[in-house]
């Protein structure tokens, strides 16, 4: 009897450690312990308009000592971006661009903030169906993902697999870019690094030819204006083209109106903006350099590019989306002789026939870039132009629906 009692306590001690083994087991494999590694690997990074207005935040995660990767359509279109350890408010410059993969949605930045302990990249492409862990800063812990094609997640924030390693990054809108994207434009890098400015114009989209366009038409929530370009004006035009092609202004506000003067459109801001929030202060995140034609000025109906004021664009440059079109009024020789006089112009005959006959803005004229012109729906600028305002926005919101491009 006292051997089959020795026997059956043995074999409840092993059942017993075997019980907690696998507890221990299971609750590693649930918590990963590598949560302070990864964090040191990891970044915040806020970007911002020419304007250094904020436009975005993201994450970013080392793959070299002072190189951060992170989603290459978060970067593109900022003009600058800082960053800052996840665990600090301290500011980190992003000097620039070293490398960039269009297809694969990758960019990487040199930043000036160096580590010395890189995490290792996986070798395996990561799916949905992996075990996959993010990092919740704010609880300083490692938490398990449930990954699905309808998982939100900040753009660039990173993947880790059991093991602790970098197993993909995220790009904002639910799809993995898994880690052998990362190894790929991590073998790539060179010493210097360009601005970030540039990246906007980098693309591997084939936009239009302004050969096969006759015309767009600007579709409003008060009615339809259809415009044609300039050639003249061929770097404007072939912007134009190109912020169309990328449905840019879609749901932008017409969000200024100088009553029976002007109305205007074309600022990124304006898309999700609430009735008391001051808008016209960003754009795509670039500008163009002026480029005034001859014989072309501000008669009613042309289309011409805004810009800020001379104290908030010293380099006197139009935005790079923001356009207004002139409804105006008629001059007489008077009014127009004191505009001479006032503004130090100079009118051509034509210019003034023109101001007395069909109207518009001249004391614009050599300051703006024109850059096209109504065709039809001079009617529902009139009415845009006339309605009610809260400072120099229509009180009631008035939206660019979409604008379509004309086939010849």
């Amino acid at each position: 009897m006292r051997h089959v009692i020795l026997l059956i306590i043995a074999a409840l001690f092993v059942a017993c450690g075997t019980s907690e083994t696998k507890k221990e087991e299971t609750k590693k494999a649930a918590k990963p312990t590598h949560y302070g590694r990864n964090i040191d690997n990891m970044v915040r990074i806020v970007t911002y308009d020419v304007y250094n207005q904020k436009i975005a935040d993201g994450m970013g995660v080392y793959v070299a000592p002072d190189i951060v990767v992170t989603p290459f359509e978060f970067i593109k279109g900022a003009f600058s971006a800082k960053a800052n350890k996840m665990d600090s408010k301290q500011v980190i410059n992003v000097f620039g661009f070293v490398a960039y993969d269009i297809d694969n949605n990758l960019v990487a930045l040199r930043i000036g903030k160096r580590i010395q302990n890189i995490n290792p990249i996986d070798t395996v492409d990561a799916q949905p169906t992996d075990t996959l862990y993010t990092l919740d800063s704010k609880k300083g812990k490692t938490l398990r993902t449930t990954y699905t094609a309808d998982t939100k997640m900040t753009a660039g924030a990173a993947l880790f697999d059991t093991d602790g390693n970098t197993a993909a990054l995220a790009d904002g809108e639910g799809n993995l870019i898994d880690a052998t994207k990362i190894r790929a434009i991590a073998s790539r890098l060179g010493d210097g690094h360009e601005n970030i400015y540039d990246l906007r114009l980098k693309t591997n989209k084939v936009y239009p030819s302004y050969k096969t366009i006759s015309g767009f038409k600007i579709m409003t929530t008060m009615g339809d204006i259809t415009i044609r370009l300039y050639n003249e004006t061929p770097e404007y035009r072939d912007n134009f083209i190109k912020l169309v092609s990328d449905n840019f202004y879609d749901s932008l506000l017409v969000h200024r109106v100088l009553q029976n003067y002007l109305i205007q459109t074309g600022a990124a801001d304006s898309k999700y903006a609430k009735k008391d929030d001051v808008v016209g202060w960003q754009g795509p995140g670039y500008k163009i350099p002026m480029h005034l034609v001859d014989g072309i000025f501000h008669k009613r109906g042309v289309v011409s590019a805004s810009k800020l004021p001379s104290d908030h664009n010293s380099s006197n440059r139009s935005d790079g989306s923001q356009f207004f079109i002139v409804s105006g009024r008629k001059f007489n020789d008077t009014e127009l002789n004191e505009i001479e006089k006032d503004y130090g112009k100079r009118f051509t005959a034509a210019q003034r026939e023109a101001y007395k006959t069909v109207g518009g803005a001249p004391y614009l004229d050599g300051d703006y870039t024109i850059f096209g012109e109504v065709v039809s729906g001079m009617d529902i600028v009139d009415k845009i132009a006339a309605v009610e305002l809260i400072g120099d926005r229509p009180k009631t919101d008035i939206r660019v629906k979409d604008i379509v491009m004309l086939k010849r």
